[in-house]
């Protein structure tokens, strides 16, 4: 048996506005979504008002005010630094490991390890985070990833670091109140089909036997079985290329003008680019598509046209793939027309190796030393420091964020300074 830790960071956009604001301590942090929309992340005492997931910034704006609340517009620089710092110790720190989210990861120890080694381990962890990054984490372990899950809502529940679901007894105790819809994995469609045949609790569905639940569920269902008994059905998985990449944003005001569309359009398709070639793969096609808000009879309708563009060969680079992306716009732009959103896909993504060669279309090697070196200078001198002319202008299509915090850790002229009084 291997013991599965998995590690949540405790609200985790409002713990990293607060590492450089020790006044947000023990104050309601609510965080919006793009362009300021709505609530995306909560502290516990934005949270215990009531501040609800989703929640439209424009109807909580006045409660904000009158209690006192902290408002951020999300950071996304400023939280992306702080998980891979986070991420790097979890690494460093166990033999195997799976990054779940932003704010997650699965730890995975041999069973050679004692129960106590373990909680030590758990221990070390936590003590680690908190005095290298700042970041306060919750803690569960389990002999499956599932119990592992479970354990770790159980300790934000009970607002422990730890908590172990390793014991069979201590397994069968929680369990009989339990509710089954709490369950990592288990949506609204399979809680109500539970519900029907009367299972409300983990108990009633360790009762079952696995073989109906297959029968009536799917192996999805029959494998949780499984892995809530303590036997383990899913191992830590690896990161795999994905097999599109988008980059679109809505608009921190609507465009009519093509030429501010087209520098969008271009910041996204150098993006793409950059992600493409950092997984080591190419395009075969690309697809871009314009967003519009109309109204009707029925309210606000969100209208979208789109264009597709294949290249003669797949490609990474940049230039072409601005070229093309430029190409579909100008097929599906209109004139006196109001765009609040666009966006571009690659599609088609492939490795180098699975390229078929072409006679009469080649790749162009020096393109490809050119975006080595665009890669290798950014890389060192920092985001953006070599960047394609078509991405700059007056950035009249940037997002809305009235509420930005620094860059505290990726920008240096952003750094914190500290005082010796």
């Amino acid at each position: 048996m291997s013991y599965y830790i998995l590690a949540d960071c405790n609200n985790f956009y409002a713990s990293c506005e607060r590492l450089f604001n020790p006044g947000l301590e023990n104050r309601p942090v609510v965080i919006l979504s793009n362009n300021d929309g709505c609530v995306i992340a909560r502290s516990q005492e934005a949270k215990a008002i009531g501040f609800k997931m989703g929640d439209p910034y424009f109807k909580i704006k006045d409660f904000c005010k009158q209690n006192h609340v902290i408002v951020h517009s999300s950071n996304y620089k400023l939280y992306g630094d702080i998980s891979r710092r986070i991420m790097t110790i979890f690494s460093e720190m166990a033999p195997e490991i799976q990054i779940y989210s932003i704010d997650e990861a699965f730890l995975k120890y041999p069973s050679s390890l004692g129960i106590e080694e373990i909680l030590l381990v758990a221990d070390q962890l936590r003590n680690t985070i908190k005095r290298w990054v700042g970041i306060p984490i919750s803690l569960g372990i389990g002999p499956t990833k599932t119990l592992a899950k479970v354990a770790n809502n159980l300790a934000k529940q009970n607002k422990t670091t730890v908590f172990n679901l390793c014991s069979q007894e201590i397994r069968d105790e929680i369990f009989k109140t339990y509710p089954i819809e709490e369950v990592w994995g288990i949506g609204s469609g399979y809680h109500k089909r539970l519900n029907l045949i009367g299972i409300y609790t983990v108990a009633d569905f360790l009762k079952a036997n696995p073989t109906q639940i297959r029968s009536k569920m799917g192996i999805v269902l029959e494998r949780m079985h499984y892995e809530l008994r303590g036997i383990c059905c899913l191992d830590l998985e690896e990161v795999e290329s994905k097999k599109s990449i988008t980059c679109s944003r809505s608009f921190g005001q609507a465009l009519s003008e093509e030429s501010d569309i087209l520098e969008a359009l271009s910041t996204f398709a150098a993006r793409a680019s950059e992600k493409l070639r950092k997984q080591k793969s190419y395009a075969k096609a690309i697809y871009v598509f314009l967003e519009k808000t109309e109204i009707n009879f029925d309210g606000f309708a969100r209208l979208q046209t789109n264009s597709e563009a294949v290249f003669e060969i797949p490609t990474d680079d940049t230039s072409k793939i601005i070229t093309a992306a430029k190409k579909c716009l100008r097929q599906i732009f209109r004139a006196n027309q109001r765009y609040k959103k666009c966006g571009i896909i690659l599609v088609d993504l492939v490795s180098e190796e699975n390229i078929v060669p072409d006679l009469f279309c080649k790749r162009d090697p020096k393109a490809k030393v050119l975006m080595q070196t665009v890669d290798a200078l950014n890389k060192r001198f920092g985001k953006n420091k070599i960047f394609f002319g078509a991405t700059m202008g007056a950035n009249s299509w940037k997002m809305r964020a009235d509420f930005l915090s620094c860059h505290h850790t990726t920008d240096w002229k952003k750094l914190p300074i500290v005082k010796a009084v």
